[in-house]
């Protein structure tokens, strides 16, 4: 039987998970350091042994809010196509062995609308959208300053 592991974490209350493949570590949020004119949901850089990586807040690109950092706040370190990033979210909360069959294809229609989730994962009581973190960071605009932001900064 085939099955895909998820990283779920959780945003604004909704579940969402990330192929395991794509992650490559989950951190507490340590030092951010800002960087000037950078877009609302780019937090800054933070060093992640010995590399340096923009924090995207995951609550402020899906729902234009800020995330409340806290204790369970957690830094989802993904490397995708462009670069690598972390992802600031509420929780991360487990890894998920999740069955193709509960996984639905989303209609057309819903992939205009979020083009960053790929799937979603049907269970007894939960939702979960899965995010494809490759579409996520190329579809935020400026992708490209961070970039160079990240290759310029010494931190």
């Amino acid at each position: 039987m085939e099955s895909q592991k998820l990283v779920i974490f959780e945003v604004n209350e909704e579940e969402y998970g990330i192929p395991v493949d794509h992650v490559v570590s989950i951190e507490k949020l340590g030092n951010v350091t800002a960087l000037p004119e950078m877009e609302a949901y780019l937090k800054g850089l933070m060093k992640v042994r010995g590399q340096l990586i923009p924090v995207l807040d995951v609550k402020h690109i899906l729902f234009s809010g800020p995330i409340e950092v806290n204790d369970k706040t957690r830094l989802i370190v993904v490397q995708t196509s462009e670069l690598s990033i972390g992802l600031l979210v509420e929780d991360a909360k487990e890894i998920l062995d999740v069955k193709k069959e509960a996984i639905k294809d989303l209609n057309v229609l819903a992939l205009q609308s979020s083009p960053y989730i790929s799937g979603m994962v049907n269970l007894d009581r939960r939702l979960i959208a899965i995010i494809n973190p490759n579409n996520l960071v190329g579809r935020l605009e400026k992708v490209h300053h961070i970039k160079d932001a990240v290759e310029a900064s010494t931190l």
